[in-house]
């Protein structure tokens, strides 16, 4: 696109997004209506997945163009743009960091509706996404199945048998997958989540323990297990490693899971603040800022960055 301005490579209604301006709320009740305000349209689906990917914008230093990318997805979603599944997986390949793409892809896939978990399906299974792309796609399957109901059989057969790969899927997309079925209340997985969580091949941070599975299902009651059991390895790891201590488990366990309750566990010293006292971070020599606006691109908290 050298020697054109972004605003003259699109052309309307798509190029209105441009000015759309920033983005305030995630929710999909608070999205616009795209349709109606914008006045788009099925044959808008090709522009539209254009600018969705396009890195020229993607590292606008301009605010309102480096947010078109969520108009533009948001757009697709509402116009349940099939096609538009893959290309927003793919943004993870250079996005992986961005908070609102995380956050709202799978609410895009359950905007497209059951008709997209043949593309979920097969994206699950692709080893080229990144793990964090799967386990985007493992919640909109999630999604698409707590919307519509009668999908929800499909929805968990298509998880169970993922999730039958776990020796060869990541610990986070284990994770996000048995997260899923509890989710589905499909305590008809519940011995191939047994073998999951038997072989370590599981982040507890994401779904629970083994022991908490068991109580989500109803296998189990909390008195059955000890706060050990209860608790997720990555405390563990913590309290060992002398960062947290005195750690305790939270009367009531309704809420535990991703994130687990702020009270859960407690520190023994309140810091002033972060970085200090048992929190303190050694310091690092850090290189001259560079002076510029967006400094290569407008990041997240600002919104966007590309990763290298």
């Amino acid at each position: 696109m050298s020697g054109q301005s972004t605003h003259s490579t699109y052309q309307p209604p798509v190029a209105k997004l441009l000015s759309a301006g920033e983005v305030k709320h995630s929710k999909k009740e608070r999205w616009k209506n795209y349709r109606q305000k914008y006045g788009l349209t099925e044959a808008d689906i090709p522009e539209l997945i254009r600018m969705m990917t396009d890195d020229q914008l993607w590292n606008s230093e301009d605010i309102a163009e480096a947010y078109s990318a969520v108009h533009a997805w948001r757009a697709l979603g509402q116009l349940k743009a099939i096609e538009a599944i893959r290309p927003l997986l793919s943004l993870w390949d250079d996005y992986e960091d961005d908070d609102w793409l995380s956050s709202e892809a799978p609410t895009v896939f359950e905007l497209i509706g059951s008709q997209a978990l043949p593309v979920l399906s097969e994206a699950l299974a692709n080893t080229s996404l990144k793990e964090w792309a799967r386990s985007s796609a493992s919640e909109g399957i999630l999604k698409i199945g707590k919307a519509e109901p009668e999908q929800r059989d499909a929805c968990v057969e298509i998880l169970r048998r993922q999730l039958e790969a776990y020796n060869d899927n990541g610990l986070v997309f284990n994770g996000m997958l048995v997260s899923a079925l509890v989710e589905f209340k499909a305590v008809e997985t519940v011995d191939l989540i047994e073998q999951v969580y038997a072989a370590k091949q599981i982040d507890d941070m994401i779904p629970g323990t083994w022991a908490y599975i068991q109580i989500k299902f109803g296998l189990k009651q909390r008195s059955d297990f000890t706060k050990d059991e209860l608790q997720p390895q990555f405390f563990k790891n913590m309290a060992a490693s002398r960062l947290l201590r005195n750690l305790k488990l939270n009367d009531d366990l309704d809420g535990l899971g991703a994130p687990p309750p702020d009270d859960w566990y407690e520190y023994p010293v309140t810091p002033s603040g972060f970085g200090e006292g048992f929190l303190e971070i050694p310091k690092q020599s850090v290189p001259k800022p560079v002076q510029g606006f967006g400094q290569g691109g407008v990041t997240k908290g600002n919104k966007k960055k590309k990763k290298k």
